[in-house]
């Protein structure tokens, strides 16, 4: 199985039953590896942190943070940079405003995929294809396109205007980035391009 290019794979899904449906951007996975149980991802920056796993959570960022210091916070936090085995799945928002994201895009390997959700079986498991991108190199081009779409200044991003409730003079909206780890056993990461506004 491969996506292609930063395309979303939900057909490997069709007619299983599932208690989170990995394509379903609007849902969490939980923390934990399953030996214990799982635990719902709570947004509270102290009592939410993972329990079972030394990093997790999320943050939000510029569009002009530079590429050598993304890098270094991706290995701060562990996240395997360099595998490909995995499948990505991008959501757009259908109302920016409400939902306080422009697009996402969730990265699940495929161990998540065999051991996690048990979506994928042992044949298809060993046949799974690598990406023809690293986790890594997915991020940026996630990023690079964002920025490309949208526009990185908030005195020249039209497609921008008003996607967060900027008025265009004392309020405009510049693009900016958020970056979470949902799981950190399994390895699965989701970043999305968000809408910040820049105040006189």
């Amino acid at each position: 199985m491969k996506t292609n290019s930063l395309d979303s794979l939900s057909e490997i899904w069709a007619g299983r039953r599932l208690k989170i449906l990995q394509a379903d951007l609007s849902q969490f996975a939980p923390y934990g590896n399953g030996v214990y149980g799982y635990q719902k991802n709570i947004f509270e920056p102290i009592k939410g942190d993972p329990p079972q796993e030394p990093n997790g959570g999320c943050v939000y960022f510029s569009n002009n943070a530079q590429q050598k210091y993304f890098e270094g916070f991706l290995k701060m936090l562990d996240v395997k940079v360099d595998r490909k085995d995995y499948v990505s799945y991008l959501q757009e928002a259908s109302n920016p405003i409400e939902d306080h994201y422009l697009t996402q895009m969730r990265i699940i390997p495929k161990f998540a995929l065999r051991y996690m959700a048990n979506v994928i079986n042992d044949k298809e498991y060993a046949a799974f294809e690598d990406q023809d991108f690293t986790i890594q190199e997915a991020l940026f081009k996630f990023m690079d396109v964002e920025k490309e779409r949208w526009g990185t200044d908030f005195w020249n991003s039209p497609n921008l205007a008003g996607k967060m409730g900027g008025d265009g003079d004392f309020a405009r909206e510049e693009l900016g980035f958020g970056f979470m780890i949902e799981n950190g056993y399994y390895d699965i990461y989701r970043i999305w391009s968000r809408a910040w506004l820049v105040t006189k």
